[in-house]
């Protein structure tokens, strides 16, 4: 051994070991230089021993052995001499993992599995118990074919109890009380309930009604339609995964369609149409309804009809930039508005579909909700919109539909 060596050596007398030395004149020639072959020697020698610390390296392990390490590192003194008194016995303390293994095993506590009161076989604890009663609830609900929503109850009573209580009840694997659960004999009576609901919808129609005072080829959306809804509901029970009688269907009716209605122009354009050859018709009598000019002059610049081919809704009021417009008659405003070709308009709904429009203004001295009297001032006259010069475009309209303001004038 390494050490031995080394311990050996320095008890050997000086001389002799220098009687092993050479001059270097007296040196073996093969000693002085190495050749190729030598270098090559060296250089495996060398890659071995680098290997083979990496490996110490990389798996923690001493250079040298330990008791090799031990015995270079020990003075050379001699070993102590073992007393004569026995040594006494040490029992080795339980470890702390153990002792955790001890206290987790004492959670768990045999237990029996009681339906209805009565015990149909102990498991090795409660927690085996609890997976024996979800797993056999499952296992029934994955009998129930179908989509839809799923609900299950149990209707026995189930509960788990230590052991000591039952003594008449055997012993059982999880995997057994499954069995049981679940087999031809089962005390269970699981029963699941699947609802299917499904949503169907009618398709709404489209109503046109034909309007003279409108081009032919325009169409107004007065009212847009809206598709039914029906709800079907489906519902099928199931005791321990087995279908229990019919289906049960109920329809419910969540929305009637309603039709979208259209109107749709059937007027033919008259090149040759002449301003006030049209007066168009009358509508509905006003009742107790009176209706003045809007404007102080009361100007009329172009009536209702036919003008360059295409039907005039109203009556054109001249006058000045700014000129006040006044309420024709009492009512509420129901719009005031920038809109289109009419540019600033007001409209004032005055009861039993009769409604004025006031278009073209410069501006609007009312609010939507205002309540006015006939004779107030809504704003002033303009040129706002599809307008040239300035002027007050006046409608009066009846169900939604214009006619020639002329007839309702006082």
């Amino acid at each position: 051994m390494f050490w031995y060596n080394v311990a050996m050596k320095e008890q050997e007398p000086k001389q002799e070991q220098e009687s092993f030395d050479f001059d270097e004149a007296e040196r073996p020639a093969s000693k002085r230089r190495m050749g190729p072959l030598g270098f090559v020697v060296l250089g495996l020698a060398l890659l071995l021993i680098g290997a083979g610390a990496a490996a110490v390296s990389t798996r923690g392990l001493p250079a040298w052995p330990t008791r090799m390490t031990q015995a270079m590192a020990e003075p050379d003194t001699p070993a102590p001499v073992a007393s004569p008194t026995p040594a006494v016995a040490q029992t080795a303390a339980p470890s702390e993992t153990a002792a955790q293994d001890v206290q987790a095993g004492a959670e768990f506590e045999r237990t029996a599995f009681v339906v209805d009161g009565v015990a149909i076989g102990v498991l090795a604890s409660e927690e085996a118990a609890e997976a024996a009663e979800q797993e056999a609830i499952a296992w029934f609900e994955l009998q129930v074919l179908g989509s839809g929503t799923l609900e299950t109850t149990v209707e026995n009573e189930i509960s788990f109890a230590p052991a000591r209580d039952y003594p008449e009840a055997a012993d059982m694997t999880l995997d057994a009380v499954f069995a049981f659960l679940t087999g031809p004999d089962t005390p269970l009576s699981v029963r699941s309930t699947l609802t299917e609901e499904t949503i169907s919808y009618t398709p709404h129609e489209s109503v046109t009604e034909k309007d003279d005072t409108l081009l032919a080829g325009t169409r107004i959306i007065l009212r847009y339609g809206t598709d039914g809804e029906t709800h079907t509901v489906t519902t099928r029970t199931f005791l321990n995964g087995v279908a229990e009688g019919d289906a049960q269907t109920v329809t419910i009716t969540a929305r009637e369609p309603v039709d979208a209605l259209v109107r749709v122009g059937t007027q033919e354009v008259d090149p040759e149409a002449e301003p006030g050859k049209r007066e168009g018709e009358r509508g509905k009598d006003a009742g107790e309804l009176t209706f003045a000019s809007p404007t102080e002059e009361g100007d009329i610049a172009s009536n209702y009809g036919q003008r360059a081919g295409v039907l005039h809704l109203g009556l054109d009021y001249s006058g000045a930039l700014g000129d006040t417009v006044y309420a024709s008659c009492g009512g509420i405003v129901v719009s005031a508005i920038e809109r289109g070709g009419y540019g600033l308009m007001v409209e004032i709904d005055h009861g039993d579909g009769f409604v004025t429009r006031y278009a073209h203004l410069d501006s609007i001295s009312v609010a939507i909700g205002d309540v006015v009297a006939q004779g107030d001032a809504i704003g002033t006259l303009g040129s706002s919109g599809n307008c040239s010069t300035p002027h007050l475009h006046f409608e009066l309209r009846i169900d939604g539909i214009a006619y020639n303001p002329r007839y309702y004038l006082d």
